[in-house]
This record gives C-alpha cells, structure tokens and sequence, in this order.
C-alpha cells in the first residue's frame, strides 16, 4: 500500500442471497421394507450422505437403508445438503408408523427454509498507481451463513480463487464465516465463485472511475436510452471427484449403465449414454444398429452402487463418463478375446468471454440486454448440444442474481418473499434480444477427463458483465445531468448494489 500514488480506504460492498427456484421443490417417499429396513426415494443430489443421516437417526445399519434418486427436477446447490432434512423426516415417520410416508414442501415453505446463496457485506481499501497499476488490496468480508453450517467453511476458498484472477499486488484478506438468524444458507450455483468475481470487478470499476479511466463505455447517442459495453474474464478452478460406475451387457446385447451422478438436467445422463456406446463400440460387432437405442440408464441406488459423493461443481458429467469409459473398456478387451477366439472356430464373426451489450431506460430504470455474444471454451464437448443449454442456463441464472432476485429477511430473520408475485426471476424480457453462443473446441487435452472442460457453473459468472455494463450507463446518465446543470463531471463514483433493481437504476441517475 506504501507503493501506491492513491488509496480508496473503507469502501463497502453489499451482496444480496438468491434463491435457488427450481421446478420441483423438496420432496421424499419413504416406504418402510422387510428385515428392519426402508426405501427413501429422495430428490437430491447426494443419496450417499441422506443413507448415512437416516441410518444414524433410525439406529439402523446403513445397509438397512436404500436411498434412490431417479433424477431431480432441478438442483443448483439446493438438493445437495438441503434436502437431507427432508429425506430423514420421512423416513422417520416411515420408520416408526410402518407405512409409506410422503412429504412435499409447498413453494412458500420450499422459499422460507431453504436458504439460498450467501449475503455477503465487503469492506475493501485498494491502492494504486496514476497510471492505473493497482498496487495493494485489503479485503474484509463478513459471509452470513444463517443459523447453520452446511457447506459455509468452504465459501471462503472459492472466493479467494475467483478473486486472484487479477494480479492485485500485495493482496490479503479477512474473511469470517458469521451464525446469524436467517435461515442456513447452502451452496448455490458457483458458491463463493459469483461473489468473488463481482467483487474483483466492483474493486477494478473503482479505481478506474477514481482515475477518470473509463473501462468500457459506447457512444451515447440519445437523452433517454443509452447503452454501455463492458467485458471480463472469468477463472473457475475445477475439482476433480472419485465417481462410481458400472456397464453391464445383458443375454440380448442391451446394456444396463449405472453411475454415481445424479440427473439434474444438465444432460449427464446423455452424456453417459454416448459415452457407453462409443466405447462398446470399439467390438465392431455386426447387428449392433442404432447402439443407443440398447443402452439404459439406472437410477442412482446406494446399495447397488456405493460412494457415489456429491453431483456437483460442474464435473460430475466428466467423472462419471470416466468412470463409465474405464468400465467399457475392460468390458471390450474381454469380449474381443472371445471375437477372436469365435472367428478361430467359425472363420469369422463380423476456456469463456463475453461481449454484451445493454440499453437502460433513463425514465423507468428498466435494463434491456440488446445483444450477448459468448465465446466458451469445452475443450473437447462431450455433447455441445447439452452443453450450450447449460451455458445459456447458467447465464440467465445470473441475470438474475445480479439484476432481479431480492431474496429477502426480516428483522426477525424470516424469509419475505414467498413466490413470484414478491420474488422476481428472469423471464423471456430478460433473456438477450440477441442471445450469441460459440462453443470453441480447445482439443485434446490429457490432464483434463475426456479432454472436456465444465459448462454447468463458469458461465454463470460471466453475468457479472450485466451489472458492469448497467453501471457504465448509470456512470454516463449522471455525467450527462451534470453537464445540463452545467456542474463538474468529474465526480461519478457510486456503488450500485446487487441486484441492479430498476428502482435502484433509476435512482442512480439521478434523474428523480
């Protein structure tokens, strides 16, 4: 900091949570069985450690429990921990009535006790040079993790890697993990990650509006609608997982897939099963025709197939064709031992950027995204078609973070919205007019599974681009009132804070 030509000393940042809005809310049917034992059949994404908190609850032994997990109608985060609760009240009741036993939260209970993404409060002092270098960077961060633990030790660690994608000089921080009233807050799409990257940009935008450096900025042309461009890159540091599997070939040539993932709706299970025939393919046998057509999935069991761990971070789709591919591959080399063994006796058997541009109504704050245009890196897509929905999915999730979603507390802690009529979620008028993606095949790659790189959770912090482009505007509009009432123009500084309501656009510019 002693280095620096200016300092920016105790500026404050605030973030918002977000709720996770999945179609399906928390639900469970536990069915009591035979031989002391029940069957919980749960939405949520880690069946492993919903078997090991029933067994502890009931007394029983773990193989006496039988989670299953069909797929989940929608997760981001809020099946992982958050559904355990449910899954274990269930069988509880289950367990002690004899008799099966459902629950389903409406979506006013779902919103009030799920929790969502962490508020965060920032305090940050920055220095840097005249010309723009930035030199020192001190971050105080105080993480509301609501009444409970879940994953909340860990946020700080994907914070930081999100944060240092930028070279900050001397860089420290002080992070505190907070118990407060709210309810527990749990992972939620890039937890920690989308926080970490708004930050660092918050941070840049600063010290270039101090300086008078405009970062990005487009010609302003009108007095009521005007536009702003901005772009920034993004690091998400993925965490490779052990992940189970099996393939087995039945009497009739079908094939029977199992592995620890679950579906979520990002397409893991198509790509399993294109993973599964392209490797059996390797038998050249004839008759083999549509091979997808012979090829099913298995719903996750945890007694048919264990440590199957935790569906996220954006790679379970990787780990678990890996996983698949391994099998196939022994499978293979075994079955082309008896090809040949046949054809002896009968002769023969044949890395993302963004580029986005908004327009914001001057009179009612309202942001509209003209045209996005994403350049993501797949590596090697093991499916591009699944993999572009979940890189538009991603980004539209964020729109709503950083624009949209006020998900509330009281004074008392409790939950304020209860839907969509208080709780606003992106919509067809938030989606870009002009929505652009470009999936950029980077080859092959031999540290990274199957050469792919993860689509599920990076381009969701590419959203941080909406809430930069809308503050260049906000930054024009009040320059644009202070040349009318013929003031200085140097003093643009603000905070526009997270989400960019249109109450709080509006606001900004000064124009009420």
């Amino acid at each position: 900091m002693a280095e620096a030509d200016h300092k920016i000393l105790s500026a404050e940042i605030k973030l918002g949570s977000q709720y996770y809005f999945y179609m399906e809310t928390q639900t469970a049917l536990a069915v009591p069985d035979e031989d002391n034992c029940i069957v919980v059949y749960s939405s949520i994404q880690a069946p492993e450690y919903a078997e090991s908190t029933i067994s502890r609850c009931l007394g029983i032994p773990e193989h006496n429990v039988c989670v299953i997990t069909r797929r989940v109608g929608g997760g981001f985060g809020g099946k992982a921990m958050k559904a355990i609760p449910v899954a274990t009240a269930c069988a509880l009741a289950a367990y002690n009535l004899r008799r099966p036993v459902r629950m389903y939260m409406n979506r006013k209970t779902d919103m009030k006790t799920t929790g969502g993404r962490h508020p965060m409060e920032v305090t940050y002092n920055v220095g840097f040079k005249e010309d723009g270098k930035i030199t020192a960077l001190h971050l105080d961060i105080l993480i509301n993790a609501g009444i409970g633990t879940d994953i909340s030790p860990i946020i700080p660690l994907f914070m930081v890697g999100a944060i240092k994608k930028y070279d900050w000089g001397a860089f420290s921080f002080d992070i505190k993990v907070c118990r407060t009233n709210h309810s527990s807050k749990s992972a939620m799409r890039g937890p920690g990650e989308v926080q970490g990257t708004f930050i660092s940009e918050a941070v840049i935008e600063h010290v270039a509006s101090v300086l008078s450096m405009d970062v990005d900025s487009f010609n302003m042309c009108n007095k009521w609608r005007q536009r702003g461009i901005s772009r920034v890159p993004i690091v998400h540091e993925v965490l490779l997982r052990s992940n189970p599997g099996k393939v087995s070939i039945l009497g009739d040539g079908s094939v029977a897939v199992e592995v620890g993932g679950i579906e979520l709706g990002q397409g893991l299970w198509t790509k399993v099963k294109q993973m599964t025939a392209f490797s059996l393919s390797a038998i050249k046998c004839d008759g083999m025709g549509d091979f997808l057509d012979k090829i099913r999935i298995i719903q996750a069991n945890t007694l048919s197939l264990i440590q199957e761990g935790l569906t996220a971070g954006s790679t379970t789709s990787e780990c678990s064709c890996e996983a698949v591919r391994i099998c196939c591959n022994i499978l293979v080399e075994r079955l082309t031992r008896i090809k040949e063994n046949l054809q002896e006796q009968m002769g023969s058997v044949e890395w993302g950027i963004l580029i986005l541009e908004v327009e914001v109504n001057l009179l009612t704050g309202q942001t509209t995204i003209l045209q996005s245009d994403i350049i993501y890196d797949c590596g090697q897509s093991l499916n591009p078609a699944v993999d572009l929905g979940q890189i538009e999915g991603a980004f539209v999730q964020g729109i709503g973070f950083f624009m949209l979603e006020e998900y509330l507390s009281n004074s008392d802690g409790l939950v304020i919205p209860e839907g969509t009529w208080t709780y606003k979620i992106p919509t067809i008028e938030t989606i870009p007019r002009q929505f652009n993606v470009e999936i950029m095949n980077s080859g092959h790659h031999k540290k990274r599974l199957l050469s792919s790189k993860a689509s599920g959770e990076p381009p969701l912090l590419l959203a941080v681009l909406v809430h930069c482009a809308t503050r260049v505007v906000i930054k024009e509009a009040r320059k644009q009132l202070l040349r009318w009432k013929g003031l200085n123009e140097s003093d643009s500084t603000f905070q526009l804070e997270v989400p960019a309501t249109m109450s709080i656009v509006k606001k900004l510019q000064c124009l009420l």
